[in-house]
């Protein structure tokens, strides 16, 4: 039964670690604030229990300087059509740490059970926002 419990954990995290490593790998080098196979640690027992916030705030970073120099870049100085209307500080930030916060308060007693729904609805978010950044970076190249 255990068994069965931890694969069906695992699997959706490692697709949803590939998410992540994918959306940072689209982003140009110079953008990322993390290097993609950095988010794999993750998996380390305590250790990713932390990391976890890290990669969410890198991420976020990232994806918002992609934004920018974007912006920045863009035919005759106006903002890309795309990303105009983006103007969220840290892109994927709030959702992605209120998941990390939910995932930690799931090991509360009683309440827990609670957080764990909480997490999971906010980890499917987060996961489709930054799947949905890296496909825009990946259909609009610069």
């Amino acid at each position: 039964m255990v068994i069965v419990a931890f694969v069906l954990f695992l699997v959706p995290m490692i697709f949803f670690l590939l998410a992540q490593q994918n959306t940072l790998r689209a982003i140009s080098t110079h953008n990322r604030k993390m290097q993609p196979g950095e988010v794999w640690l993750q998996l380390i027992p305590l250790f990713g229990l932390v990391w976890k916030f890290i990669v969410v705030t890198r991420i976020s970073q990232s994806i918002r300087s992609e934004i920018n120099d974007r912006n920045s870049n863009s035919f005759l100085g106006e903002a890309n059509p795309l990303f105009a209307n983006d103007v969220v500080p840290l892109p994927t930030y709030n959702i992605g740490l209120t998941y990390c916060i939910l995932g930690l308060c799931g090991f509360i007693p009683i309440l827990g059970w609670f957080a764990t729904i909480g997490w999971l609805v906010c980890w499917i978010i987060y996961w489709t926002q930054i799947v949905g950044y890296k496909n825009k970076f990946i259909n609009n190249p610069l």
